[in-house]
């Protein structure tokens, strides 16, 4: 598979969605609710889930002529044999090509009727039969976590990314280029669409349309990496790049009423184009809460949230599927300005991140599970921040690669400067330090600095936010 042929297309298609214009969302009766929503499928599901797999199979040996997914019945035996092991495949391939073919499974149950918890053990098992059946490789482990949890995450976003872009209630050439928009995102509900006639036949929007609380930015500008060290040591040294990003504020606990997994989520991409491409892809949605407190002054609530992580940007390779219990709270400052903080507790499933010393066939980078936290500080105005601070400590323990144990610590801030209504200059700027401790006493530090300039546009759909008396 090549991962990054979806990368450009969906950034077009997240812009795609600035032309709609702002209208009030009114509550649709349940029979309506899922606009062109199947009733629930469940073997059609499955058999989708299987289709997924045959033909990412014949495309890696028909079109890239690979010899590791010429499976036969002699392999299957022999996988079904075998123990499980962690893989040699690159970073990419692992940390992002897997869990866009999970997101795949994901959407094969979103599509057909069925809903999250539905649809994650089904993601799960359709990575299982393809980590046996799929290729001839031993299957991995890391595999397993990274399609099954970062299948969940991307398919539940895609899907209602997806959901965003299409607009049933449209017609003629803006339909069809909403839907081929859409495509990138959830290539499976997009051909079922077209198989059942969707892409034309005009009917209600499901809810996650027109989610209250939404805020996107699309844009471009140019960041500074300084390399190993820090930027005060000057630029010499430095590396520039163009930079390409879309950041999405889906859905909002404290502007609306959530009933459902990832009915709120953030996601930001980033592409640099002279400098590897990809260079970050991140989401973080809330699986559940609950409100604990509230006063026409402040309001806070217990979250469960998934985050999937993806960097690369040359110097640093870093990525997790994590799970994150934490206490988020929103405070009057005074007119339309807001305080948001959080504060939460980090279980890293399984995180990868670049190790010299990883010695693992061609894999540079080690695998294991740990444990972090994330401390977030935002002032907003009227629902869009202007100001956003973050600390984002962890500890990864290597079971697999070189034996180490890593402390890594990403800080962050950002400015949002309006400009015009839809326009805002953004500064932002992180700081990656990490200590990497060895088994034979050996240490290494790096740190490495970023600073990024962009010109965004922006839309939003928001509700009226209350203001206290």
């Amino acid at each position: 598979m090549k991962p990054l042929r979806f990368i450009l297309p969906l950034l077009a298609a997240i812009s795609s969605t600035t032309t709609a214009q702002h209208i009030p969302r009114e509550p649709l009766p349940d029979s309506l609710r899922c606009g062109f929503c199947p009733r629930p499928k469940l073997p059609v599901a499955i058999f989708e889930g299987f289709l997924v797999n045959a033909v990412v199979n014949r495309f890696n040996v028909w079109v890239l002529r690979d010899s590791l997914f010429e499976v036969t019945p002699h392999s299957w035996r022999t996988n079904l044999q075998r123990g499980w092991e962690f893989d040699k495949d690159d970073f990419l391939v692992n940390m992002l090509g897997h869990p866009y073919n999970g997101s795949m499974y994901f959407a094969a149950a979103r599509d057909n009727g069925l809903g999250f918890w539905a649809g994650a053990p089904l993601t799960f098992f359709h990575s299982v039969v393809w980590e046996y059946f799929g290729e001839t490789t031993r299957p991995s482990v890391n595999d397993l976590v990274d399609t099954g949890l970062g299948g969940i995450a991307l398919g539940e976003m895609f899907h209602r990314i997806a959901a965003t872009i299409r607009n049933n209630e449209q017609g003629g050439g803006s339909r069809t280029l909403r839907e081929l928009a859409a495509l990138p995102f959830d290539p499976v509900g997009s051909v079922n669409r077209l198989v059942r006639g969707e892409w034309g036949r005009r009917g209600p929007n499901p809810a996650e349309h027109r989610p209250v609380g939404t805020v996107l930015r699309v844009g471009g500008g140019v960041g500074l990496v300084r390399g190993p060290g820090s930027l005060l040591g000057g630029l010499k040294g430095a590396d520039f790049s163009s930079i390409l990003f879309a950041d999405l504020k889906y859905g909002d606990s404290y502007t609306d009423t959530l009933r459902k997994p990832f009915d709120a989520f953030s996601a930001r991409l980033l592409l640099a184009p002279g400098h590897g491409g990809l260079e970050q892809l991140v989401g973080v949605g809330r699986i559940t809460g609950t409100e604990i407190g509230r006063t026409e002054w402040h309001r806070h609530q217990l979250e469960l949230n998934q985050r999937f992580e993806y960097l690369n940007n040359g110097a640093l390779q870093f990525g997790a599927q994590t799970l994150q219990l934490g206490l988020s709270s929103r405070v009057h400052l005074g007119g339309k300005f807001w305080l948001r903080t959080l504060a939460a507790a980090d279980g890293i499933v399984l995180a990868a991140i670049n190790a010299p010393g990883a010695g693992v066939g061609g894999r540079n980078y080690d695998y294991g599970p740990g444990v972090g936290g994330t401390l977030t500080a935002g002032i907003e105005h009227n629902g869009t921040p202007y100001l956003i601070l973050q600390y984002q400590p962890a500890y990864v323990h290597t079971l697999n690669g070189a034996k180490a144990n890593h402390l890594t610590a990403f800080s962050s801030i950002e400015a949002n400067i309006p400009v015009l209504a839809h326009l805002t200059l953004t500064i932002h700027s992180t700081y990656y330090d990490r200590l990497s401790k060895y088994a034979d006493g050996t240490r290494d530090r790096r740190r490495f600095p970023e600073i990024r300039v962009f010109a965004a546009y922006k839309t939003a759909h928001k509700a009226a936010v209350e203001q206290p008396q």
